[in-house]
């Protein structure tokens, strides 16, 4: 049975929307800990964004394949 078209924008929007929550959390989680930390080089920013920003990725390509 053929899926209406409707189904495949709904899937790849919360997969959008996904990955864009993930990346915001991480970033946000970054920023709160270098300002906690009160550093002058953005340290946990940026580890934080590319883990989420992986993170991100691999669960776009899953998503992708299913």
């Amino acid at each position: 049975m053929k899926q209406p078209e409707w189904e495949g924008w709904i899937k790849y929007s919360t997969l959008g929307i996904e990955m864009a929550v993930i990346i915001g959390i991480s970033v946000w989680g970054g920023v709160a800990i270098d300002r906690h930390r009160q550093a002058t080089f953005p340290l946990f920013t940026l580890l934080l964004a590319a883990l989420g920003l992986t993170v991100a990725m691999i669960r776009l390509v899953k998503g992708i394949k299913h």
